[in-house]
Parts: structure tokens; sequence; C-alpha cells
């Protein structure tokens, strides 16, 4: 995440994040898709969640740096507090949405969880 602040703050924020959750999105899903391609390979999944977390680490900086900008220093508090309940809502959500989807494979949880 070090590495991806400082490259935030030399681009536009907005293609920044959007290429950042794309990619996000992209590698989680490769990594499922193992599932269907019957891949056991060490380093195929290595590389993809390498790469994943690569994009995933533009997420935080990017996201505090938006919403710094949008909101004055009197709401920016409240608002950051109410943004970071994504973690703890997320993280429920996505266990019951994966193990959910387990019965049909794990693959399944990768892509849709």
């Amino acid at each position: 995440m070090y590495f991806s602040g400082h490259l935030g703050d030399r681009t536009n924020l907005r293609y920044f994040l959007t290429i950042g959750m794309v990619g996000t999105g992209l590698f989680t899903a490769l990594f499922g898709v193992g599932y269907w391609s019957n891949t056991h390979l060490f380093y195929y999944y290595l590389v993809v969640q390498m790469l994943a977390g690569l994009f995933q680490s533009t997420g935080w900086p990017s996201v505090v740096a938006v919403v710094g900008n949008w909101f004055g220093k009197r709401k920016r508090g409240l608002i950051m507090g109410i943004w970071n309940a994504h973690t703890s809502i997320g993280n429920i959500t996505g266990s019951l949405v994966a193990s959910a989807l387990l019965k049909y494979g794990w693959g399944w949880s990768m892509v849709f969880g």
C-alpha cells in the first residue's frame, strides 16, 4: 500500500481506483477459474494471488484520499467511521455468500463470493 499511495498521489484517482478494483475482481475470479480448468499448479495460485493483492493495495490509499477530498473537516470523521463499517459488513456478507456457494464447488465461492 505504501507504493500505491505514492502512485495514487501522482495519478488521476478515478482511473487509479477503477483500474485497481477491476484488476482485483479479475484476479480474484481467475483464482476461482482454477477450479473449472482443473488447475493444480501451486505457482498459478501464487502468482494470481500476488497480482490480486497488488491491485487490492490500490483501494485503501485511494479511497481515503477521495473521501478526504469530498468531505470537509467537520464531516470527515463521521463519514470515515461509517465507511469503515464496510470491513465488518463485507466480511460477514462475504462469508455467508461464499459458504452458501460451497455446495456447488469452491470455484463458485471465489467468483461470486
